[in-house]
């Protein structure tokens, strides 16, 4: 790494394939206007890199490492202290000059979110890792995480995805998704941070069967979904999405547990039971947001005031099945 160094990483959101995207289904994954910058410049102390994270709310985690050999001199949380050096040894694995001088270096990292809405904090992160340590992206991601990836594609893209996994492989590519009825979509957050390695880990433990069936049904919906023009049909795909899903994890889906009498659909988005749901209704934002504000839930985003904006890019025919 060469000092100074800065860069930004985009947050994101997973739209269809959760889970089922760890075992080839095609998914729709969208880059967000939040997202993690990165400050990085000398340090006044030699042999130390200073750590310093925040977000919204202030400054979050600080730490001290040592420099060449990364060992925790000091920090403000001990858990976050042994990921972050975790994740320089895998960068130094991969490229072996990654801060292996003994000068000294202060890094400030600053989330445009709540890190605890699962908009990808780690993700971003990873992805500015890896830039900073000049290696592959996914290559660090493979080595630190279990989960599929997109969320590192999210970060790198200034454009919507559609992501497919093929053993080792990955295939990443561009779509246009503002569909028309945008300002019928919303997102809300929940209110209960999900560790999404986590539930991937359970769901492959658990898995009972390979699901190619519903894979491939997924693999259409994403397709249908990216086309699709009209609300009611988009609202319909959202329906039978979650169908597939809660026939795959045994578990009622989100809009029957707790929104059963909402005016449209609710679709989970990543792991089932936290973080964010997409909500689509013809009837308003304010009935969008007087309903959720009743049962208690305050962070409601219109579509594109949170999905990044991007130049129309063509749905590829043959990813989509």
């Amino acid at each position: 790494m060469s000092a100074p160094f800065q860069g930004y990483a985009n947050g994101k959101l997973l739209i269809t394939g959760e889970y089922l995207v760890m075992h080839g289904a095609v998914s729709l994954a969208v880059p967000l206007k939040f997202g993690q910058g990165i400050r990085a410049g000398m340090g006044e102390e030699a042999g130390i890199l200073e750590w310093e994270a925040g977000d919204p709310s202030g400054t979050w985690f600080s730490g001290r490492i040592t420099l060449p050999d990364l060992e925790i001199m000091a920090s403000s949380d001990e858990i976050t202290a042994v990921r972050l050096t975790g994740l320089f040894k895998a960068a130094r694995a991969l490229n072996p000059g990654f801060l292996s001088g003994t000068g000294g270096i202060r890094v400030v990292t600053t989330l445009d979110f709540d890190r605890n809405w699962g908009l990808g904090s780690s993700s971003t992160l990873i992805a500015l890792v890896a830039r900073m340590a000049g290696v592959d992206p996914f290559s660090l991601y493979r080595a630190v995480a279990d989960g599929s990836g997109y969320d590192v594609a999210c970060a790198l893209s200034d454009t919507p995805v559609l992501y497919r996994l093929s053993g080792e492989d990955r295939d990443i590519r561009p779509v246009s998704f503002d569909p028309p009825f945008a300002g019928q979509l919303y997102f809300i957050y929940l209110g209960r941070k999900q560790d999404s390695s986590r539930e991937v880990s359970l769901f492959r433990k658990n898995r009972t069967s390979g699901f190619q069936d519903e894979i491939d049904e997924v693999t259409f919906l994403t397709g249908e979904m990216v086309r699709c023009n009209d609300f009611d049909k988009f609202s319909a795909l959202i329906v039978r999405h979650e169908q597939i899903l809660s026939s795959v994890l045994g578990q009622a889906n989100v809009m029957e547990m707790y929104f059963n009498d909402f005016q449209g659909s609710i679709k989970s988005l990543g792991a089932w039971g936290g973080d964010f749901i997409m909500a689509a209704s013809a009837s308003g934002s304010g009935y969008v947001k007087d309903y959720f504000a009743a049962k208690g839930l305050e962070v409601v985003f219109p579509f594109r005031s949170l999905v990044k904006p991007a130049e129309p890019a063509p749905v590829n025919d043959n990813l989509v099945i």
